[in-house]
C-alpha cells in the first residue's frame, strides 16, 4: 500500500505502527486486519459511491459496499459430540500372552537390577513395559468378566448418540440454514477495525458519510403527494439525507399502517419472501392508489449472481414454504433460491442506483404511469 499523505510505498514489514517511515504520518487502515481495505481504497469507494460527493452515504451502506458478494457457502453440519467408543475385549489367549510378557519382564528386571547392577536402565525399561501389560491385562480381565454389563451400557449411549444426531439432522432439515451461519463482515466489526481507527487519525467519518441515526426526517412545506413504504431504516436515511422527501413531497414509513389515504405509493424492499408479501400487502391495503414496486427482486439478485451480496436467513422451511406459495408469478429459479433461505438486502444496492431506482418509481407514481410494461427496470447491484 502507499502512505495516504505523501504516497510512499510502504511494505508490509514496516507497517507496524501505522506510521509513514517518509514523511512521519499516521495513517488509519491496516489492510491486514481490514481485508485489504487501506485509506485511499476506503476514500476511492467513497467518491465512487457518493458519485464525486454528490451524494451523502450512511454508515451501513459503506459497510455493505465492502461486504461479501456472491453466494455464500453453508456451514458443514457436523455429528454431536460424545459418542462411545465401542469396547474391545481380548482373547484369552492374547490374555495369556500379556500375562506371560509381562511377568517376564518383571522377573528379568528383577534379576537386572540384583545380580547386574550396572543395567539398571535396562532393568527399567524392562520393568516398565512388564508393568504396563499387566496393568492392560488386569483392566482388559475385569472387563471381560463384566462383558455383558458393559456391552449394554455401550448401547445404550450408541443408541442415546445416535437418537442425538437423528434430532440435529430432522432440525436442521427443518431449518434452512445452521444458526451460527451468519455474515463474517458485521457491523461491529466494520466500526471496530475501519471506522474508530479512522476517527482516531482523522476527527471523524470519511467526508460524505453520515450515521444513519443523526439523519433527522425532512419535509417538504407542501402537502405531501408521495407515500413510500420502506422497513429499511438505513434506506430510509439515505433517501432523507438526499432531500428525497422533500424534492418528492413524500411521506416515508415504514409499516402498511402507516400508509396515508390516496396517495400513490412507492415500495423499497429487500430481494426476500417478506418483501415480496410487502408489496401485495400494500396494493390489498390501497386498492385505489397506484402502487409501484421499486425494491429489489430475487429475479435481478439470481441474474447478477456474484455481484450481487446474498445472505442466509435462519428460518424453517415449512412456513417458509407456506409463505413462497402466497406469491404467485415466481419463476422456478426464484422459488428455488428463495427456499435455499437466501435474501439480498436492498441497502447493499449502490447508492446512486438505489436513488435512481427510488426517484424513477416516484415519477411513475406520481404520474400514475403504473401499467404492466411501465414498472422500473430491474437493477443489477455491481
Amino acid at each position: 500500500m502507499k502512505c495516504p499523505r505523501c504516497e510512499t510505498d510502504l511494505p508490509g514489514k514496516i507497517r507496524t505502527s501505522r506510521i509513514c517511515w517518509s514523511c512521519q504520518q499516521r495513517f488509519a487502515l491496516e489492510p491486514k486486519y481490514t481485508r485489504g481495505l487501506h485509506d485511499r481504497r476506503l476514500r476511492r469507494t467513497v467518491a465512487q459511491l457518493g458519485d464525486r460527493g454528490e451524494l451523502l452515504l450512511t454508515v451501513q451502506q459503506l459497510r455493505w459496499a465492502h461486504h461479501e458478494r456472491g453466494q455464500p457457502t453453508p456451514r458443514p453440519r457436523k455429528d454431536p459430540p460424545g459418542r462411545p467408543a465401542e469396547p474391545r475385549f481380548e482373547g484369552v489367549g492374547m490374555l495369556a500372552f500379556c500375562l506371560g510378557m509381562g511377568t517376564g519382564l518383571v522377573a528379568v528386571a528383577y534379576v537386572l537390577v540384583t545380580r547386574l547392577p550396572a543395567a539398571i536402565v535396562l532393568a527399567a525399561v524392562a520393568g516398565f513395559f512388564g508393568l504396563a501389560l499387566l496393568v492392560a491385562m488386569a483392566k482388559d480381565a475385569v472387563r471381560l468378566l463384566r462383558r455383558k454389563r458393559t456391552v449394554a451400557r455401550w448401547k445404550l449411549a450408541e443408541r442415546e448418540w445416535q437418537l442425538r444426531r437423528e434430532l440435529l439432522r430432522r432440525q436442521e432439515e427443518a431449518w434452512t440454514s445452521p444458526l451460527d451461519n451468519l455474515p463474517e463482515w458485521t457491523d461491529a466489526d466494520f466500526r471496530t477495525k475501519v471506522l474508530s481507527p479512522w476517527a482516531l487519525v482523522y476527527g471523524g467519518l470519511p467526508t460524505g458519510v453520515v450515521e444513519d441515526h443523526r439523519v433527522r426526517p425532512t419535509a417538504s412545506v407542501e402537502p405531501p403527494a408521495l407515500a413510500v413504504l420502506c422497513p429499511d431504516r438505513t434506506v430510509t436515511a439515505f433517501l432523507y439525507a438526499n432531500t428525497f422527501a422533500v424534492r418528492y413531497r413524500a411521506v416515508i414509513v415504514d409499516s402498511v399502517a402507516e400508509l396515508p389515504d390516496d396517495l400513490p405509493v412507492v415500495v423499497l424492499h429487500d430481494a426476500s419472501p417478506q418483501g415480496l408479501l410487502l408489496v401485495r400487502e400494500a396494493r390489498a391495503a390501497r386498492p385505489t392508489a397506484p402502487v409501484v414496486d421499486a425494491g429489489l427482486s430475487p429475479r435481478t439478485v439470481v441474474a447478477s449472481g456474484e455481484r450481487a451480496v446474498q445472505l442466509y436467513e435462519h428460518q424453517e422451511r415449512a412456513p417458509l414454504a407456506e409463505l413462497l406459495a402466497r406469491l404467485p408469478g415466481l419463476s422456478e429459479g426464484e422459488r428455488l433460491w428463495l427456499g435455499k433461505g437466501l435474501w439480498s438486502p436492498l441497502v447493499a444496492v449502490p447508492p446512486k442506483r438505489l436513488l435512481s431506482m427510488a426517484e424513477r418509481a416516484a415519477e411513475r407514481a406520481l404520474h400514475k404511469n403504473v401499467g404492466f410494461l411501465s414498472w422500473p427496470v430491474p437493477e443489477v447491484p455491481r
